[in-house]
C-alpha cells in the first residue's frame, strides 16, 4: 500500500514541485539573458500580490464570501501560490545577501510544498476514504484487505488534518518575515535616498 501510495501520489506532487524550481531557474535566466535582471525587483511585489490572492481560498472556506464552489476557490489558491512561489524565487535569485531573504525564502518553499502536497492528499485521501465506505455499503460481506486499506487511509487522513494544522502558523510566519523584508527594504532604501 505504501508504495503504490508513494508512486501515485507523493512522485507526481515532488516532480510538480522540482518543476516549479526549474521553471523559476528558466524565467531567471531568461531575464538575465536578455538583460532585464531589474525586473526581477518587481517580482517580489508581484508574488506578494499572488499569494495575496491566494488568501480567498480561506475567506470562502470560512464563509466571508458566501458563495461559490470550494473547488474553484482551492484550485484559484493553489495556482495563485504556484504563480506566487514562482515569481518569487525569480524575485530572490540567487542574490541571497542577507539573512532575512534567505530565511524568507527559505519558509516560502516551505508553506508552498506543504501547500502543495497537504491540500492534494487530503482530498485524495478523502475521496478515496468515502469511495471505499460506499463500496462497502451494508449488505457487502466484509473484506479484510478492502477493511485494512481503508484503516490505514483513514489514519492517514487523520495525520494529514493534524498536519494542516502547522501549514497556517507557517503561513503567519512567512507573512512576518514578508513584512519585515519589505520594511527593512523601504527603511534602508529611503536611507540611502537621503544621503
Amino acid at each position: 500500500m505504501w508504495q503504490s501510495l508513494l508512486i501515485r501520489k507523493a512522485f507526481p506532487l515532488t516532480v510538480s514541485y522540482l518543476l516549479l524550481i526549474a521553471a523559476a531557474m528558466a524565467l531567471d535566466s531568461l531575464l538575465h539573458q536578455f538583460r532585464l535582471e531589474l525586473a526581477g525587483r518587481y517580482l517580489g511585489v508581484a508574488g506578494t500580490l499572488f499569494f495575496l490572492l491566494s488568501f480567498i481560498y480561506s475567506a470562502r472556506k470560512k464563509k466571508i464570501i458566501p458563495k461559490g464552489p470550494v473547488k474553484r476557490f482551492l484550485q484559484l489558491h493553489c495556482n495563485a501560490g504556484w504563480i506566487a512561489t514562482l515569481l518569487i524565487l525569480v524575485h530572490s535569485g540567487i542574490h541571497f545577501n542577507a539573512l532575512l531573504p534567505w530565511a524568507a525564502t527559505a519558509l516560502m518553499m516551505i508553506v508552498t510544498a506543504s501547500g502543495h502536497v497537504g491540500q492534494h492528499l487530503v482530498r485524495q485521501f478523502r475521496s478515496e476514504a468515502k469511495l471505499k465506505k460506499q463500496q462497502l455499503g451494508i449488505d457487502a460481506p466484509p473484506d479484510d484487505a478492502l477493511d485494512r486499506e481503508l484503516f490505514w487511509n483513514s489514519v492517514t487522513v487523520k495525520a494529514l488534518d493534524r498536519w494542516r494544522t502547522m501549514h497556517m502558523p507557517l503561513v503567519v510566519f512567512l507573512a512576518v518575515l514578508t513584512l519585515a523584508h519589505v520594511a527593512s527594504i523601504l527603511v534602508f532604501s529611503s536611507r540611502a535616498n537621503w544621503m
